[in-house]
């Protein structure tokens, strides 16, 4: 609910369900609903950590047993339910009572911690005798149990030192289902924390676990190898210093990569090629992952040996990133990300920047490489945010004895300069059609903006765009930063909202280019909402700032913007339903939009009476007389220029942009014209009521026609949408004609009454996009609905200005 206090409210009655019947079924979904608002604004943040401190955090009694297995149950439970989810709730909610009670003489939170940690580890055992006597206990509540010890290490593992040799024997699990590699992987990630903390641990317990991870490095499947390579590089490392176990490793795949490589440039086609495709991959994969844990140019792994190992086995990834088997490319880009994590400025290196950009942005590339190289940016992105925070931690300890200000910036100065080569690519797949790519490159522009790294007024369009994507998850995750840069930059949202919602259009064209639908700019389901809804918000609360906004997009529509028929229909399904709120904002859009009729729409009709007396009639001399009376010489000119055109407008290629001054020319030549137009062109008014005389007096030239039907576009939507407002908030002529923006601001502050069932339906503006009439030829068919149009349009204009001359006055 949007209401905080109701929000409130629901959390106690559940906490007070969850506290007094601890058996009712539905706690487990109870407890994950009130878990997700731990980082709601702080009221409710406080309830949350308050709720499951009392339910969770709070040490039971030793004798007590009962209370500690339904906690345990419980805990698990919501560990086992969010696994698609993340568990960043938990953690969250484990620091936010870490941090509450740090200066704390008593500390229940802890205590409780250590409780439940030594009680995980009595029912991991139980479970283990249970599934060894009887295959039919659920393995899911022991891969729940270990992940929540994982949990509890990644926030204090001091908790799990002494459960260390407890876990080990883990890792030699035989893996048949999903299940048995979770445990492997959480249980090699528990490790990984835990191992470097243990006072003096036994030789042989550590030779044990190398030996362990050893073996599920050359045996397992890639998330396996990950998280071993990962947990081997912490003991290695820090504990064990044992760089010849690991340099051994190392040197089998890259000699086997090695070999292959020859065996290909000697023959790509070889069978021994095929056959060894299986060992390619995971050699690449392998070879990545020991790159980027260990910094294998040390002199304690390679010895005395001058070779620049990065420099080789960068060398061997990118050769096969250039082979043609896809799979094969997607492991050497994912080897390759993983090497510059530990040496970021290969990033800089031309070959790997090429490949890099060259894949995104090439349409025609393969969506796995693409995800695979935003993934890759995503995870150097991540592991940088890590060291920054681990740096930051070891300098507040240190801030107190000596003054290190300038840590951290070298860093910082290398990701934003890498940010900086790729940006443009990474912002350009907003654009994909596929959804993963979009999401990949959305996760790394949010990385980089809550780093810092680039300047974020460049990402404002791109990420008001991505606000408009359908899947919900992508929308939240826009606004939020735009919220972010909002708070940060006042201002930059308001510079960028026209040309983000162009960017949207474009956005919009990507999801629907599959459906060949018309794109519409409101979500076709029961709310009908804008689009672009979040981003009026955002610009609404400034007055300034709303009426530019409005007046740009509104200024789109004059013929002289020269803007595509669905872009305007876009733009106007938006304004049609942007989140208005007070009376002003729609008065102040059919202000504007009567202003442009009335400038725009007269000329574009006068620039079809211009196209009418001009071929049939050109030799007649009574016609220029006409024009000589009509006003003062300048007609005469135009006249001149009008019979000229025909010519160089057949010399023109009829596409979109065709002949823009036949659009424009009559704008020149209506000013001098003056009130009193001469009888005798109301007299050609009468002549040309009915279609067919009008159809007769039409020129050959098709070029200016076919402009014609595109320009009216833009005024017949504004028409459309006038309507639309007023009877969807319910103005009478009369008040839409007082309204001044001019006047104060709380003349026309009163709430709008919106009507739910009235829905914006540009009949015409539809079909014309539908049988795709600017491209049309000009057949007898298209210049009938051509003049159809006119005829529509000029009734319609004669409705908007009853009488013309008091409107011309009114105006003036």
């Amino acid at each position: 609910d949007t209401g905080i206090s109701v929000r409130k409210r629901v959390i106690k009655i559940l906490r007070d369900i969850c506290l007094e019947q601890p058996t009712f079924s539905k706690i487990t979904e109870m407890c994950v609903r009130m878990i997700r608002r731990v980082n709601d604004e702080e009221g409710i943040k406080k309830l949350v950590n308050e709720t499951f401190q009392k339910l969770w955090l709070t040490p039971t009694p030793a004798h007590d047993k009962e209370t500690m297995t339904r906690k345990i149950l419980n805990i698990t439970d919501v560990v086992a339910a969010c696994k698609d989810t993340g568990y960043d709730w938990f953690e969250q909610l484990l620091q936010n009572l870490f941090k509450s009670e740090e200066d704390a003489s008593y500390k229940p939170a802890k205590k409780a911690c250590v409780q439940l940690v030594d009680n995980l580890v009595e029912h991991i055992l139980k479970y283990e005798e249970s599934l060894a006597e009887n295959k039919g206990v659920n393995s899911t509540r022991l891969v729940a149990c270990i992940t929540t010890l994982y949990l509890f290490s990644k926030i204090r593992a001091q908790l799990m030192v002494k459960h260390a040799m407890t876990m080990q024997p883990y890792l030699t699990t035989k893996c048949n289902t999903a299940n048995d590699f979770m445990v492997i992987c959480n249980v090699a990630k528990i490790l990984e924390l835990v191992v470097p903390l243990m006072e003096h641990p036994s030789e042989t317990f550590l030779a044990t676990i190398e030996e362990d991870l050893m073996k599920l490095i050359i045996k397992y499947g890639m998330t396996v190898v990950q998280h071993c390579v990962s947990c081997l590089g912490a003991v290695v490392n820090k504990v064990t210093h044992n760089y010849k176990f690991v340099w051994a490793c190392f040197n089998r795949f890259y000699g086997a990569l090695n070999k292959l490589k020859i065996q290909h440039q000697e023959d790509p086609n070889s069978t021994t090629l095929v056959a060894n495709k299986p060992f390619l991959l995971r050699s690449l994969f392998t070879v990545g992952a020991l790159g980027r844990h260990f910094d294998l140019d040390l002199e304690e792994f390679k010895g005395t040996n001058k070779v620049v190992i990065k420099e080789k086995v960068l060398e061997l990834l990118l050769y096969f990133t250039k082979h043609d088997d896809e799979e094969v490319k997607t492991k050497a880009i994912m080897g390759l990300g993983f090497l510059v994590i530990m040496h970021p400025c290969q990033m800089f290196v031309p070959e790997v920047k090429s490949l890099y950009n060259g894949i995104l942005a090439d349409s025609t590339s393969s969506i796995n490489l693409k995800i695979q190289i935003l993934k890759n940016l995503q995870t150097y992105l991540q592991e940088e945010d890590t060291r920054m925070q681990e740096a930051d931690r070891g300098w507040k300890k240190l801030s107190k004895q000596e003054d290190l200000k300038e840590m951290g910036d070298i860093s910082s100065g290398m990701s934003s300069s890498i940010m900086q080569l790729y940006l443009k690519q990474v912002l350009e797949a907003f654009f994909h059609t596929q959804s993963s790519v979009r999401h990949f490159a959305l996760n790394v522009i949010a990385l980089t903006l809550n780093q810092g790294l680039i300047h974020p007024v460049q990402c404002v369009p791109y990420l008001i765009a991505m606000g408009t994507d359908p899947e919900p998850s992508m929308r939240n995750k826009a606004d939020q930063q735009l919220v972010e840069i909002d708070k940060k930059y006042t201002g930059f949202i308001h510079m960028k909202a026209v040309a983000g919602m162009k960017m949207s259009y474009q956005v919009q064209q990507a999801i629907v280019s599959s459906r060949k639908a018309i794109i519409r700019g409101f979500r076709q389901d029961e709310t009908h909402s804008a689009l672009c809804s979040h981003l009026f918000s955002m610009v609404r609360g400034n007055r300034q700032h709303r009426r530019a906004f409005l007046i740009s997009l509104l200024n789109l529509f004059d013929d002289s913007a020269k803007t595509e028929v669905n872009m305007l229909l876009f733009i106007a399904d938006n304004l049609a339903c942007f989140p208005y709120q007070s009376q002003e904002e729609p008065l102040f859009i059919m202000h504007h939009i009567d202003i442009t009729l009335s400038v725009s729409g007269s000329n574009l009709l006068q620039t079809f009476k211009e196209l009418l007396l001009k071929e049939p009639r050109r030799k007649e001399k009574k016609v220029k007389k006409v024009w000589k009376n009509t006003s003062d010489g300048e007609e005469e000119e135009k006249m001149k220029i009008n019979c000229d055109s025909p010519g160089d407008e057949e010399e023109i290629s009829n596409s979109e942009n065709d002949d823009e001054d036949v659009v424009r020319r009559p704008k020149k030549a209506r000013k001098p014209v003056t009130d009193s137009e001469s009888s005798e062109s109301d007299l050609e008014d009468l002549d040309v009521e009915d279609a067919d005389k009008v159809i007769r007096l039409l020129p050959e030239n098709p070029t200016a026609l076919l402009d014609f039907a595109n320009a009216v576009q833009g005024i017949l939507l504004l028409l459309v949408l006038k309507q639309h407002l007023k009877n969807q908030y319910g103005f009478s002529d009369s008040k839409i004609q007082k309204y001044s923006p001019t006047e104060s601001a709380k003349v026309y502050d009163k709430a709008v009454n919106r009507k739910s069932n009235v829905h914006f339906n540009p009949r015409q503006t539809i079909d014309f996009i539908s049988i795709n009439m600017f491209n049309a030829t000009l057949t007898e068919d298209v210049k009938r609905r051509i003049v159809k149009q006119y005829l529509d349009f000029k009734v319609l204009m004669e409705h908007l200005d009853p009488d013309e001359e008091d409107e011309d006055i009114r105006y003036r």
